[in-house]
């Protein structure tokens, strides 16, 4: 079957499942704060580094904003294109989860007492809820009908 980038239509919101608007919708709201917080070090580094009120690297500062940027677009166009599939809701909670463990293990070390703190809870936020929408009964479906194919 040939498939072209726009071959998937944006969902009926009225014939999706709450769990796939749910997860479209969670996608949709961090694919759009990593667009924000990559885009920021990017625009105004000077205002980022005082809220981060660490000295920085502006090298890494902006690399990891066009990081950021990379995959909030992916993640909004994984949501935008229907019910996300796993892979796009493994990926939304395995970034927030890295992001979380370093600023778990680096922000008590730093003695930061600025908005970092509130970036630590959004990603576990993230986290927690892509973990608990994930679509684990459909995986398992497609792989039983897969094996039976196989046979």
């Amino acid at each position: 079957m040939n498939r072209t980038l726009n071959s998937r239509r944006a969902p009926d919101p009225k014939t999706s499942e709450p769990r796939d608007r749910a997860r479209r919708w969670l996608l949709l709201a961090q694919g759009g704060y990593y667009l924000l917080t990559g885009l920021w070090p990017l625009v105004h580094l000077s205002s980022f580094a005082q809220i981060v009120a660490l000295r920085i690297n502006p090298f890494q500062a902006q690399s990891y904003g066009a990081v950021l940027i990379v995959i909030g677009a992916c993640l909004i166009e994984a949501a935008r294109r229907g019910p996300p599939d796993a892979f796009a809701t493994l990926l939304g909670a395995a970034v927030a989860a890295a992001i979380a463990v370093v600023d778990l293990v680096w922000l008590p070390r730093l003695g930061v007492t600025s908005g970092l703190w509130f970036d630590l809870l959004v990603e576990v936020a993230f986290a927690v809820a892509l973990i608990l929408f994930y679509p684990r009964v459909q995986a398992r479906q497609k792989r039983s009908s897969s094996r039976r194919q196989r046979l």
